[in-house]
């Protein structure tokens, strides 16, 4: 795929900056993206529309997401004003509404992180979830969103994880725990999460080699 210039939805959505929870402007089309994800058997082709990701929810206001993990709540606030593919995608799987490849190669739709464990943490730096059982995607990439306003500068941010490469974003997403300035121009912001006690708590678990998951995710708005 051809390389491209850093997506820049912060300047292209001035006018929706002040209204959280309304979806910037989506980033040109990949097409070679979009094909691959298509002939993966996706019915998206990597483009989740937003408005089937929120479709039932309140219809204006912030859009918050409260992760229920085994060491406690944890609420992150939403950036679609950001990265609109990325959190019609976490939304949708969320609530079961976004369809992806299941273990046995059948695609399916169920709330996809109730029960997920938090699999990999760097100390200082982030803990991880998403993987479920021996896949590392959904069954699609999803077309980066990384912006020249972005900071990884502070815990709490939370993003979504690929491989190091362009467009290599599925289904796991991790949250800052600490600095990680090193992550700028490589991953998608979704959005800034609270509770830092709680997300060392589950750093400290999975680095000691203990049970952590993410039992449930509640998305609201309003």
């Amino acid at each position: 795929m051809t390389p491209r210039p850093l997506w820049l939805p912060c300047l292209l959505c001035l006018a929706c900056a002040s209204a959280p929870g309304v979806p910037g402007a989506l980033p040109p089309v990949d097409e070679d993206l979009k094909i691959a994800n298509e002939t993966l058997g996706d019915p998206y082709g990597g483009r989740f529309p937003y408005a089937e990701a929120v479709d039932g929810l309140a219809a204006t206001g912030t859009l918050q997401a409260s992760l229920e993990t085994s060491a406690g709540i944890v609420t992150c606030t939403l950036e679609p004003e950001h990265a609109p593919l990325a959190v019609a995608n976490f939304v949708g799987l969320a609530r079961g509404l976004r369809p992806f490849r299941d273990e046995d190669g059948s695609w399916t739709r169920a709330a996809y992180y109730d029960g997920m464990p938090w699999h990999r943490a760097i100390e200082g730096q982030f803990v991880q979830t998403g993987r479920r059982g021996k896949l590392a995607d959904g069954g699609f990439l999803l077309q980066d969103e990384i912006g020249v306003g972005d900071d990884f500068g502070r815990a709490g941010v939370m993003a979504m994880a690929g491989v190091g490469e362009l467009d290599t974003s599925s289904v796991q997403f991790f949250i800052t725990t600490g600095p990680a300035k090193h992550l700028v121009g490589s991953h998608t912001i979704l959005g800034s999460c609270d509770a830092q006690t709680t997300l060392r708590k589950l750093e400290q678990a999975v680095l000691r080699g203990e049970p952590a998951t993410l039992d449930h995710v509640e998305v609201t708005r309003g």
